[in-house]
């Protein structure tokens, strides 16, 4: 009786300090989050940017079994390589991203639409880092991610945020525009609506950038 009585209590020792650690993960997480959100999305502040990076690339440390601190580190150094100064700075945060994300997809052990996602932003920004030369192989891989993120979860409305603002930011002698985008972009306005993440750390980016898209395409 006493030993199973020490048993119970060990048990429950356990869950509690799990627990606890679920916790405190979630909420180093959130911050970091809220953090990244806060920023201006057209001109994120490029110091405040890199200490976000590094704080989620922390939490990746500490917790070696979850993917989304690197999914999130990626996040933070695709949008380092859309304000880098120069092709090289650039190219050096969007590497680390793509480096990231090949490790977030070992974590996650199995084919995630999210991470599909934001390899697909990634292979956008790389494009525009140096869009002459990179337009065929990056638009490839960024059309090649989201047809497979679509395969997985087509209700994911960062992918048609996505296929819309490469629309929207290619010239219309080239296909592109205001006009071509706003399909695209109502029907990532309809997904949004319906919208749950998995969790309140789970990726839930990209509704205002579709909201202020179609708002000028419908100008």
């Amino acid at each position: 009786m006493k030993r199973t009585i020490l048993t119970a209590f060990a048990c429950l020792a356990t869950v509690c300090m799990v627990l606890a650690q679920n916790e405190k993960y979630t909420q180093a997480m959130t911050a970091n989050i809220q953090a990244l959100q806060g920023l201006d999305k057209s001109k994120p502040d490029a110091k405040a940017l890199q200490e976000i990076a590094n704080q989620f690339e922390r939490i990746a440390a500490a917790e070696t079994k979850e993917w989304l601190p690197k999914y999130y580190a990626a996040y933070s150094n695709v949008m380092l390589g859309f304000v880098g100064v120069s092709l090289e700075e650039k190219d050096k945060y969007l590497d680390k991203a793509d480096a990231l994300l090949k490790e977030a997809e070992t974590l996650a052990g199995k084919p995630n639409d999210e991470i599909l996602v934001m390899r697909a932003f990634q292979s956008q920004i790389h494009l525009a880092a140096d869009a002459m030369n990179r337009w065929q192989t990056d638009g490839e891989k960024f059309n090649g991610y989201l047809s497979s993120a679509k395969a997985i979860n087509a209700e994911n409305p960062r992918i048609y945020y996505l296929e819309g603002s490469s629309l929207f930011f290619t010239p219309e002698e080239y296909g592109g525009g205001k006009k071509a985008a706003k399909p695209m972009l109502e029907k990532a306005t309809q997904k949004f609506a319906s919208f749950k993440p998995e969790s309140s750390i789970h990726p839930d980016w990209g509704k205002l950038e579709t909201e202020w898209m179609l708002a000028q395409s419908n100008q």
